[in-house]
């Protein structure tokens, strides 16, 4: 039988999110050593976009690690088989003639979704939706934050005088 319940948050995204109660954070979380997130050598080059894409978005945040390298490929490569064979679906269509010359749901229906919730899995597991992201906290997004509130306040300003 496995664990209940949700898998516990990572410390790292803890203390971004701004918890620091000892009771709540494992302060003794082994870290993964640091390093360049680069891409395997083997890695096709639609992956290797996708790979050098989500580490330029999310290397600065500091929740990447090299111990994430093989999580950060299955991602990549769903998300390239997912566009693939979504591709190949819009040119083909949503039915095919069968042996017996009824039409059929395509077989690359159950690819596309079969991707599609491994990119979903694995974009939760990398912080790379919105809904991961929500308690997330970083001196990125402060500066950004706070650049765009300075900006808002410029502009409502200037519409006052």
């Amino acid at each position: 039988m496995g664990t209940r319940g949700p898998a516990p948050k990572p410390t790292r995204l803890r203390l971004l999110a701004g918890e620091t109660r000892p009771s709540v954070v494992n302060y003794a979380e082994p870290i993964p050593a640091g390093g360049p997130l680069t891409p395997p050598a083997d890695l096709r080059p639609e992956a290797r976009d996708v790979w050098e894409r989500v580490v330029a978005a999310l290397g600065p945040t500091g929740v990447l690690t090299s111990a994430d390298k093989d999580l950060l490929r299955l991602y990549s490569e769903a998300f390239v088989r997912y566009q693939e064979a979504e591709a190949m679906l819009s040119k083909t269509g949503p039915l095919l003639k069968g042996r017996d010359g009824n039409f059929v749901k395509n077989p690359l229906h159950q690819i596309v979704r079969d991707n599609a919730d491994a990119v979903k899995k694995y974009a939760r597991e990398l912080g790379l939706t919105p809904a991961a992201r929500v308690g997330l906290r970083s001196e990125i997004g402060e500066q950004a934050n706070s650049a765009t509130a300075k900006l808002d306040a410029i502009i409502r300003a200037t519409r006052r005088a």
